[in-house]
Formats: structure tokens, sequence, C-alpha cells
């Protein structure tokens, strides 16, 4: 079935979808993660930080699909850290276009879209939260090839690039890579790689005065690895672990581990 395309969105960890695969007409599919990260350094902070910091994430998302080419979703994100204690973090809505389905004759699927994200004030000051701006707006693409076997897909890969701006400070670019496999549609497997590339002024962060990376001059690689077992009609339970390989102006050799659990269902 074709919502299977939605059982291994990556990471950049818990986000709104970014795969070029949209998922069954008016069917809705149902994203619960949580994410628990933890890193001891800062590049390039200052005053020095060197010292454990932890976070927990709590992500819900939405996605639906009104037509063949068009689909929608959105999520909301709630966050305890070391910086801030329980609290709504940030909430985004997204639409997209599919331009190209592979899955129906075309050489390639090739989807675009925009998104919007509005983060809480509070969670700007906390360095672990990636958001930019209190609103932060991208314009992204995505395309990737399914090789099938028999009457599902064996192996694909795809990836996503986005530009975008916050309502204050400098742009940035970010993109994901992935290469997935699949078993019966039951055992699922990916190996992906995400990262971004801010172009604010700032070379160092203030971690006592942070507000966002809207001006910091941030990058940072994260490689990941993922696997799913499927349920049939009751979803997909997934595990990942995420980490930080590279980091210039952001936190550095973050660790991340996530379960989510995806279903799709009508009404």
């Amino acid at each position: 079935m074709k919502w299977l395309a939605l059982l291994l969105l990556p990471a950049a960890m818990v986000a709104i979808e970014v795969q070029p695969w949209f998922g069954d007409v008016y069917e809705f599919h149902f994203l619960q993660s949580y994410a628990y990260s933890w890193f001891n350094s800062v590049q390039h902070s200052r005053p020095h930080y060197h010292h454990f910091f932890q976070s927990n994430l709590f992500y819900s998302g939405l996605e639906f699909s009104p037509s063949p080419v068009w689909d929608v979703d959105g999520d909301i994100q709630f966050a305890d850290t070391t910086a801030v204690s329980f609290n709504f973090r940030s909430i985004a809505a997204q639409v997209r276009y599919l331009w190209l389905d592979d899955i129906i004759g075309d050489s390639i699927s090739l989807a675009t879209g925009g998104s919007a994200r509005f983060t809480a004030t509070s969670s700007l000051k906390d360095v672990s939260c990636p958001s930019h701006g209190n609103m932060d707006f991208e314009l992204n693409f995505s395309l990737g090839k399914e090789f099938d076997a028999a009457d599902t897909w064996r192996f694909r890969a795809w990836m996503f690039g986005a530009l975008g701006h916050a309502n204050r400070g400098s742009p940035w670019v970010r993109a994901i890579a992935s290469i997935e496999m699949n078993r019966d549609d039951v055992h699922k497997w990916a190996v992906y790689a995400s990262g971004i590339n801010g172009y604010g002024r700032h070379t160092h962060i203030n971690v006592d005065h942070f507000f966002g990376y809207a001006r910091v001059r941030e990058k940072a690689i994260d490689l990941g690895i993922r696997y799913g077992h499927g349920a049939g009609v009751w979803g997909t339970l997934r595990v990942d672990y995420v980490r930080r390989v590279l980091a210039k102006s952001a936190p550095q050799n973050v660790n991340t581990f996530i379960v989510s659990w995806l279903l799709p269902f009508s009404i």
C-alpha cells in the first residue's frame, strides 16, 4: 500500500514530512515520537559550555492527502530540557505538491512545498532547540526513486533540501539524504544523513543570552540509523539512533535516541 512510503521518514529527527511520496487519498497518518538527546559541550560557546545537557522531546504529527498530488501536514512539540522545564516548544504546518510519482510510472518522484513553524519565546533561549526565530519559514523540495520487488518496494533512495528564513536574522539551507530497505513490509531499515548551514554573522554562541540560531553561522551534520517493525493495520514501531559528527557554533557530539509509532487510519 502507498502509505508505506511514510514508514521511514527521517529525522532530522522528528519533523514535518520530507519524503517525495504521499499517502493514500483521504487517509490520515498519525505519528507519535519521543526523543532523548544529550551532549556535553557547545562548539564556539561563550562562556565555554562543558556541562551535561539533556533534552526530552515529545512530538505529535498528523498528515493528510486530499488528492493524489496535494499533501498537508502539521506537528506540535513539547520539550523538557536542562535549560527549560516541560513546556510547549513549537507548532508547524506544511503544504506540498507532487510533480512526479515513480509509483505510477514516472522515472523519479519529485515534490515541492512550503512550511511555517512558530516557536515559543522560552524555547528560543534553549541552545538545544534548532529553531531560528519565533517564525521559521522554508521552501523545500524532495526527490527519490523506489526499486520494487513483487508487490512492494525493496530498496529506495531519496533526498530533501530546503531554504529557510526566520522573522529575523539570516537565511539557512538544510538537507537530508537517505537509503532504505524493506522486507515484506514488516522489517524496515534506513541509514541517513542530515545537515544544516546557517548564514548568520555570529560565529560564537552566547549560552547565557541565547535567543535562537537566526543570527548564528551554525553548521551541523548528523548521521542516523533506523529499524522499523510493521504490524499491519496497527501501524509501525520505529527506533532511531542519531549521532552528530560535525558541529560549528552548535552543540557537538550530540547523541539522540528516538522511539516513534506511525498509525494510518481513515474516517
